[in-house]
């Protein structure tokens, strides 16, 4: 509450002025506790209302701005996030990995419901499509293959990895935007400079 309060201080608008305001962008009959003729002579004074007693366009921000913190925030499934074959895709994913462990001793594939987590996680940050993310992750398999494994990431970590300091970091993300990108390396991961 205290934040559309300082709002309302911000703009110099009280919490009857915000009511009239309101009440014109939803048609509403002002109720008699508040003094409309005044309230609406000062809103037209500090510009508030247009000529014709009509919101001004920094009037419907300002309405806008209060109104957000009124609107719950829908959880998003994670059809909505990933797509409809969110499930077979991440499959997908998961089986670009090799079966086994990893010279670390940790499982290179990580299970799906894990995956699905992890990826709903990704999607809420990044915005590549799928087909690019499998490329990335083969791409990824491939140039650890030749170095035995070693110091590759499983499945999740490659997608999502929290440091120490509670920040992520998407090995994925870096590679798809590599991959975008056209970079060398991401085009040809078996290329050796012959000197």
């Amino acid at each position: 509450m205290d934040e559309i309060f300082n709002i309302l201080i911000k703009y110099k608008v009280t919490p009857n002025q915000f009511y009239v305001l309101y009440s014109i962008k939803y048609k509403i009959k002002a109720q008699n506790f508040v003094n409309l003729s005044l309230e609406l002579t000062r809103l037209g004074n500090d510009n508030w209302l247009t000529k014709d007693k009509q919101l001004s366009s920094k009037a419907i921000i300002l309405v806008q701005q209060v109104e957000s913190f009124f609107k719950s925030q829908k959880k998003k499934t994670s059809t909505t996030l990933m797509g409809p074959e969110f499930i077979k895709k991440i499959k997908e994913y998961s089986e670009i990995f090799p079966k086994f462990k990893l010279p670390s001793g940790k499982y290179a594939r990580t299970n799906i419901k894990t995956l699905e987590t992890t990826f709903r996680w990704f999607f809420n940050n990044f915005d590549y499509e799928w087909e690019t993310i499998l490329k990335a992750a083969k791409i990824y398999v491939e140039e650890y293959e030749m170095k035995h494994y070693k110091y590759m990431r499983t499945s999740q970590y490659f997608v999502r990895k929290q440091n120490q300091d509670k920040s992520n970091d998407s090995e994925l993300a870096d590679y798809c935007e590599a991959l975008l990108n056209g970079t060398e390396e991401m085009k040809n991961p078996f290329k050796e400079r012959v000197v």
